[in-house]
């Protein structure tokens, strides 16, 4: 007969090897899935800040006294354009106060060394970036050096302590007008101010029914007056394309004014007043044949003979033709 002990001992080591081997495959699986989350999560979570996994990464670090509301996550700009995030913000010293941020920016941009990484306000609610301000230094800064940083003015919460101080001045204002209202109306007061606001309010209604009363009586002619008046704009609206006209004509006389030279119309009129000028200091002087006779006795003299001897020809010739005649028609002599 055969024994089965020796056959059953090698099927339960065989057994025990599967088993074995199961559970190892099986615990390596489980550390591999829990290492794959873990991974997925860690991108998950760089994902979720807006941080970049994989590409370029340049870590550059600043030294605050007050971050004015920097903390992780926060957006690196320049011109707007987002170029990285803030990593990381820790206390270095509490007296003095230091901070630490560090910036981490994902494009790749040569940033000179006398740049600025400024903090800076986006909403009212408290919202904030970093505005990146390129220096214009020739040597570019390395990665892991400290730039300059501070806090950028200009956000959209400035002037609000100024505004909280007038906003203070008006209602301290209000408050004074509403004790001097409420001193107004003391019902203790002799001066009421209910009873006096109460007889204004009389003496307005009285006045009221005065002018109804006035109107009233008057209705005639205020209704002729009202209807004049529509007839008025009646014929200021019939006339309106007349007096279109009229204005375009004159805006047309007027371009036609200014488009001409009148520059040069005044010139040629003041050169002619100087020539006038100059003639009549002439005469004034003596100067030419107007001045002469002007100024001058003699010729005029001269001139009154001549045409006196000029008139006694005449008569004579008048009288005596025939010697004229004769000496005019008279043959010459061969």
């Amino acid at each position: 007969m055969i024994s089965l002990q020796p056959i059953r001992k090698d099927m339960s080591k065989d057994n025990k090897k599967q088993q074995y081997t199961n559970n190892t495959t099986r615990n390596i699986k489980v550390a591999l899935f829990a290492i794959l989350a873990l991974v997925i999560l860690y991108v998950g979570i760089k994902f979720l800040k807006g941080i970049k996994i994989f590409g370029h990464k340049q870590y550059y670090y600043g030294v605050f006294e007050d971050v004015g509301g920097l903390h992780e996550s926060t957006n690196l700009l320049l011109n707007g354009y987002p170029i990285g995030k803030v990593t990381e913000v820790s206390l270095l010293s509490s007296n003095p106060v230091r901070i630490c941020a560090e910036f981490m920016v994902t494009e790749d941009l040569d940033i000179p060394s006398d740049s600025k990484f400024l903090v800076a306000q986006t909403d009212i609610l408290g919202g904030v970036a970093v505005n990146v301000v390129l220096g214009s230094s020739p040597k570019m800064a390395a990665k892991g050096d400290t730039l300059s940083c501070g806090i950028q003015g200009g956000g959209l919460t400035d002037g609000l302590d100024d505004l909280k101080g007038q906003l203070s001045s008006v209602l301290s204002s209000i408050d004074t007008i509403g004790l001097s209202l409420k001193q107004s109306f003391n019902p203790n007061d002799e001066q009421n101010g209910a009873i006096m606001l109460k007889s204004t309010l009389v003496n307005l209604e009285a006045t009221t029914q005065h002018l109804n009363k006035l109107l009233a009586n008057n209705e005639a002619k205020v209704t002729n007056a009202v209807s004049k008046l529509n007839e008025l704009s009646t014929t200021l609206n019939d006339a309106s394309p007349k007096i279109d006209a009229i204005i375009n004509n004159l805006d047309n006389i007027t371009d036609s004014i200014a488009q001409s030279n009148v520059s040069t119309l005044i010139n040629d009129a003041q050169q002619t007043v100087n020539h006038l000028n100059a003639i009549t200091s002439s005469i004034e002087k003596g100067e030419g044949s107007v001045g002469q006779l002007m100024n001058n006795d003699s010729l005029y003299n001269n001139i009154n003979s001549t045409v006196e001897q000029l008139n006694t020809l005449l008569k004579d010739f008048q009288a005596h033709p025939s010697r004229y005649i004769n000496i005019f028609g008279r043959k010459k002599d061969k």
